[in-house]
């Protein structure tokens, strides 16, 4: 097995992955390893942040998830779409290709955020086909969404990441079809419940774990309906400290507690990873759904998605291949990121519809363009090999672009997140790193002043400015986040809204690698994504199922 010179591990070259590889014309086998291809493709990926800025086309003020110094031209979507004319530039083939290419990259206007079809969703990045969103990233089809990260079919919630099909949540965590629920994780069909772990069709349940089909709960320990009501009562959670005192239970619960399944796969065939539902013949994936075949080294996203290889966050696409955020029904797209409805695509960036392009950025409905020039049909393909004869000449041809051609900072991408640098490591990796560290204005207040309980908010609270020492941000209470508290007899915010989504997206762990460890029950070797503080917990399937169902 090679070792890759980034990471200093062996990796695996599958015979599937060679065949997928031919299927898609990449020649020669990969030369570092997958967790390396997605560090590179993850930083593509701006999450985490949203800044007021300048638009570069009308001079008005916006938000996008591109902050002022963003090393390219920034316009509103709108203004991009309608009036995308970026400038062009001749090839020079004595000279390397991708100092060419960033030369006029970074003189292409791109757009300021991610998404399409959105109702009143200025504060989201990422968000597609939704109405009344509020600072929120990664989501389809969702209303009334305030403070979420990938979510789909979701409506009037808080503080939930990668959860689909509910209906007022808070905090709800990797589920499903869940109703008035608080803090869940891995759970489904549960509704007017808190605190839930690993739960199937619970109702009116608190602080359990691996439930199925229960109701009147309280540390899986089962009531009749009186009993519970009236222990119930002690968990007011309209008070912060009531609630933050169940999340340590819970969390201590997750440690000592629980029985956790080594790997979440569900409605799946023949498919390697973790956190996959509805996948086929499909290797070393990760948070895939959807119908998703074929596919190798993929993370994040799926959903009648064919035949992609090293590709991070994509939807609806087929032959695929190391691109970050091509989307939205993309099809034979290699090395490009920021595509949305591409056919035929190299080496682009930040292009809308276009089709039989190379070395492009920032191009809407435009076919056969090389460096954003167009060609006749015949002189683009062959103007196209002698560029890729000259790629490969040079060593670069095969490589995704090079670190500094990212819009965002390392630290507000998503590789950022998983798998985290120093300045210093960026920096030395190529990366651009955030500059900026906020710093506390005088009339912020503590955040230790926001009332304990929702149904003690006072009519001033919304104009009030509080500070979170820990992000070191700022953050205020909406009437709406009021309301949304005391309709679901659930406690005030009470931190900057990226921190807490973070925090619970840790919840979901993910690094990349799969570790073996012993079943807690027979002992069998089995692979999971868990940390080694769950040990003598997680269950090889067979036990899960045995001990659970």
């Amino acid at each position: 097995m090679p070792t890759c010179p980034v990471t200093g591990r062996t990796f695996e070259v599958s015979s599937a992955e060679m065949a997928l590889r031919k299927k898609l014309g990449v020649e020669g086998e990969p030369d570092v390893s997958p967790i390396a291809r997605w560090q590179i493709l993850g930083a593509f990926w701006q999450h985490w942040a949203l800044h007021k800025r300048t638009c570069d086309k009308t001079g008005k003020q916006i938000i996008s998830v591109f902050s002022q110094d963003c090393p390219y031209p920034v316009w509103h979507k709108d203004e991009w779409i309608k009036h995308a004319d970026p400038p062009s530039a001749e090839i020079d083939l004595r000279k390397p290709l991708f100092p060419q290419m960033w030369e006029l990259f970074r003189r292409c206007p791109i757009p300021h955020n991610l998404g399409a079809g959105n109702e009143n969703c200025e504060y989201t990045d990422d968000w597609w086909y939704s109405r009344n969103c509020y600072l929120s990233h990664s989501g389809v089809k969702d209303e009334n969404l305030r403070y979420c990260f990938r979510m789909l079919r979701v409506k009037d919630s808080q503080f939930s990441v990668f959860s689909c099909d509910s209906q007022r949540t808070l905090d709800c965590i990797f589920s499903f079809f869940c109703f008035r629920a608080l803090f869940t994780l891995h759970c489904r069909q549960c509704s007017d419940s808190a605190f839930l772990y690993d739960c199937r069709n619970c109702n009116r349940c608190i602080l359990c774990s691996n439930l199925r089909n229960k109701q009147y709960c309280i540390r899986n320990q089962q009531y009749t309906e009186e009993e519970y009501l009236r222990r119930a009562r002690e968990f007011d959670f309209r008070s912060r400290n009531t609630y933050e005192k169940a999340r340590r239970e819970f969390l201590d619960m997750l440690r000592t507690r629980a029985w956790h399944r080594a790997l979440l796969i569900d409605l799946s065939e023949d498919a390697t990873g973790n956190y996959l539902d509805g996948c086929r013949r499909s290797i070393n994936c990760f948070f895939a759904t959807q119908d998703v075949e074929d596919c190798i080294h993929c993370i994040r996203g799926g959903v009648h998605s064919k035949d992609c290889l090293d590709c991070v966050n994509f939807y609806e696409d087929e032959l695929v291949y190391m691109s970050s955020s091509a989307l939205d029904k993309c099809y034979s797209v290699r090395f490009g990121y920021g595509l949305i409805q591409c056919k035929f695509l190299e080496y682009c960036a930040h292009c809308f519809q276009c089709q039989h392009c190379f070395g492009c950025c920032g191009l809407v409905k435009k076919k056969y363009h090389i460096f954003n020039t167009p060609h006749e049909p015949e002189e683009y393909e062959k103007k196209k090999a002698a560029i890729i004869a000259m790629m490969k000449y040079s060593g670069e041809y095969g490589k995704f672009f090079p670190a500094h051609f990212a819009a965002n900072p390392y630290e507000e991408s998503l590789a950022g997140f998983h798998w985290p640098l120093s300045k210093e490591q960026g920096r030395g990796k190529g990366f651009r790193m955030r500059e900026e560290r906020e710093e506390r204005t005088v009339d912020t207040l503590e955040a230790s002043l926001v009332p304990d309980r929702s149904d003690a908010s006072t009519d001033d609270l919304s104009k009030k400015v509080f500070w979170d020492s820990v992000a070191r941000r700022p953050f205020q209470i909406a009437e709406a986040d009021i309301a949304f508290a005391k309709d679901l007899g659930s406690p005030l915010p009470s931190t900057y809204y990226m921190r807490r989504l973070q925090e619970n997206f840790r919840l979901i762990p993910f690094d990349g690698t799969l570790r073996e460890v012993a079943c807690g029950k027979c002992r069998k070797g089995t692979q999971t994504s868990w940390p080694t503080e769950y040990d003598g917990r997680i269950l090889c399937e067979e036990c899960y199922l045995k001990e659970v169902y």
